[in-house]
Order: structure tokens, then C-alpha cells, then sequence
């Protein structure tokens, strides 16, 4: 996998800019939703990111060693008992969801000199993670619970970000003012990447964007969306065969040859990132060009249609997933980006280093136009 820390942090700043005063708090979770927090949390640290968001406690403390002790992490899923000792030892600041973690961290904090400061999670309509209503309003009206937590966030969480006329996005802002209301002044957030699209209204204090940083699409319109790719994954060419027609490819016998065919077997699986899936309506890029994949895909191998690449095809070659792709390959297996950047497998080699102006070189790619989707092509 290639990851371009240059164009991560290009991502960094062009949010930075869009949200004009309100700081960013970067999303990291799922190791940097598959790209690698230790590298991408530096980068983006470098960047003059100080704020930083995970899932769990352990990503919180896999990304304070990486950046050291002069950033806030917090860690969304927020506190149970068995990370105690995690979120202590390595001062990560839980986001509080709900009357009983509130309970908890503030047995915690009374029991140690310096606690975490902490966030409040309000849901506004999501109905995931977050205070519903009623434990908002008893939470609301416990002042002494709340000096013990002592917040220095209020945060919800939009469900329908990336289409700006969905009605929900309304109603969750107002909720989410009237319930910030009813408590001390903190500072608020509210936006993902995609609800920095939606104006300065959703801004607030603090946006938390995750897979625009990324180089992915977050919108209905992307158009409007000022990003560059991040993640590129290559695959060896290990093997070229030639194929009769009739004959079958792959487990399961799932596809068969409608006539002579050349495919090329690669070094990559769902082991690496490449979906099950993606089996016979995935496809790669070869020399710029859309080949298929045709078959099953296994653990480790993926068989894709060469037939009409016309350029030169060899053993050693490198087949391209992902990269100014991601959208394509997303949406004509009927998933989302975000699964296909976060599913690529921890066996892969990472390069953080800058791309080479070789044939695997993505910038030049042709438009390929699957079933489900239209093309961008990326800087």
C-alpha cells in the first residue's frame, strides 16, 4: 500500500481552510481507518494537528506513543472499567455517551489527583452512541455530576451529512442547540468531513473530519470537494494465463470464460484488502486501463481480464486498486469507502515515501465507468 503523507496533509489544510476558525480534530481511528495512525498521526501532527479522535483505548494508546504527550486524544467509545489503566496511564480523554459511563469516570476522577478532562456525546437522532433524551435531561440537571466529568466538549454526531437537503441535518442541529443550551458554555462539534459542506452553521468550536482526509469522497457532489488521493493498493502480477472459452476460473466454478481469454493472477486477496465482494464485478487498473476481476476472490489471489490491454503485460508488473479509483470500486461492489480503505489487510508493506512518476503512477488514469457511478479524476 502507498500512502502520500504530502497529499494527507494537502487534505489537512484544505479543511483547515474551509472551517476558517474552528479547529479540527482528526479522526484516527481504525488505525487511521487502515492507512497506519503511527505514520498518518505524525503527519498530520507535523501538519499542526493537536486534537485527535479514536475509537478505543488501545488506538489511543498506540497513537500517544506516536505523538507524544502534547496532544488531546479522545476516545470515542469512551470509558469502561477494563481501560481504566489505559485511559489513565496514557492520559486519553474519554467521550461520555451515557449516564452510566458519566457514573463511572466521576468515581474515577474523584480517585486520582490529575483526571482527564472528558467530552459529552449528546445523540441528536442518530441513535448510536450518545445521551438520549431522558438521560440528557437528568444529566443536564446534575451540576455536581458534571463539574466531576469536567467536559471541555459537547459533541453529537450527523447521520446524514453527505446530502445536504436531507431534513435531518436541521433537526439535529437545533436539537443539538437546544440541548447545548441547557448546559454550561462549552465549546461545541458537531460536523464530520461531510458537514463541513453543510456551512458555518454546523462548524461550531471544533469539525471532526475523517475520510476527507483520506482521499475520500464524503458528499453527494463531489465535485465541490477539494481533495487529493492518499491510498494507492498494488498488486504483483505472479502469473499470466491464457483461457479457452468454457473453461471455469476460481472457486466455486463462479465464472466461466464467454470466450478465449489472457488473465492475470495477482498477489493479492481479501486478506489485503481486495473484498469477496468484488468477485466477477470488481475491477483494477492496468496501464490506466479497467480489467475486471473475474472468479472468486481468495485470500491471496485475484484473477482479473487482460484480454484487452494492448500495453506490455508481464510477471512482476503491478495491477492498481483503490487510489483515484476508490469511489468506482466502492460503489460497484454496493459498499462504501470507508470499508474499502479500513479492510486493507495489516500483512501489507506500507510506503509512506513519495510516489514515483512510474507506470503505477495513477494521475494520467482513464475514466472507467462501472454501473453505479461516475469518475473524478484526482490531482
Amino acid at each position: 500500500m502507498r500512502v502520500n503523507l504530502d497529499n494527507l496533509r494537502y487534505n489537512y489544510e484544505a479543511i483547515k481552510k474551509r472551517v476558517g476558525n474552528a479547529k479540527i480534530g482528526a479522526s484516527v481511528k481504525a488505525d487511521a481507518y487502515g492507512l497506519g495512525a503511527t505514520q498518518v498521526g505524525r503527519a498530520l501532527y507535523g501538519a499542526g494537528c493537536r486534537i485527535f479522535f479514536v475509537a478505543t483505548a488501545g488506538e489511543g494508546k498506540i497513537l500517544r506513543d506516536s505523538v507524544g504527550p502534547n496532544s488531546a486524544i479522545y476516545v470515542l467509545n469512551g470509558p469502561s472499567p477494563r481501560d481504566k489503566g489505559v485511559l489513565l496511564g496514557a492520559k486519553l480523554k474519554p467521550v461520555i455517551n451515557s449516564l452510566e459511563q458519566a457514573r463511572f469516570w466521576a468515581q474515577v476522577s474523584n480517585s486520582v489527583n490529575e483526571p482527564p478532562y472528558t467530552a459529552i456525546h449528546i445523540d441528536t437522532g442518530m441513535n448510536r452512541l450518545g445521551f438520549d433524551e431522558e438521560e440528557f435531561k437528568e444529566f443536564a440537571r446534575d451540576k455536581k455530576l458534571w463539574n466531576a466529568l469536567n467536559p471541555e466538549w459537547v459533541m453529537s454526531h450527523l447521520a446524514c451529512a453527505p446530502d445536504k437537503d436531507h431534513p435531518l441535518n436541521a433537526k439535529q442541529l437545533a436539537k443539538f442547540k437546544r440541548a447545548a443550551a441547557q448546559l454550561p458554555m462549552t465549546p461545541l462539534s458537531l460536523a464530520n468531513t461531510a458537514g463541513t459542506y453543510l456551512g458555518k452553521p454546523y462548524h461550531f468550536q471544533m469539525v471532526r473530519p475523517g475520510i476527507g482526509l483520506y482521499g475520500g469522497y464524503a458528499t453527494k457532489n463531489p465535485e465541490q470537494e477539494d481533495i487529493r488521493t492518499v491510498a494507492t493498493l498494488l498488486a504483483p502480477i505472479l502469473q499470466i494465463r491464457n483461457i479457452n472459452k468454457g473453461e471455469s476460473i476460481g472457486y466455486n466454478a463462479s465464472y466461466t470464460a464467454p470466450r478465449d481469454m489472457q488473465i492475470a493472477v495477482l498477489g493479492a486477496g481479501y486478506a489485503d484488502g481486495v473484498p469477496v465482494l468484488a468477485s466477477n464485478k470488481g475491477f483494477a487498473t492496468l496501464h490506466d486501463e479497467a480489467v475486471p476481476i473475474v472468479g472468486r476472490v481468495s485470500m491471496d489471489i485475484t484473477m482479473v481480464d487482460i484480454t484487452d490491454v494492448h500495453m506490455h503485460k508481464e510477471v512482476g508488473g503491478v495491477v492498481v486498486f483503490r487510489g483515484d479509483q476508490l469511489e468506482n470500486e466502492a460503489n460497484e461492489i454496493g459498499t462504501v469507502n470507508y470499508e474499502m480503505l479500513t479492510r486493507m489487510g495489516q500483512r501489507l508493506r506500507r510506503d509512506y515515501g513519495k510516489p514515483e512518476k512510474t507506470k503505477i503512477q495513477t494521475e494520467k488514469q482513464k475514466p472507467y465507468q462501472p454501473s453505479k457511478s461516475g469518475y473524478k479524476k484526482r490531482r
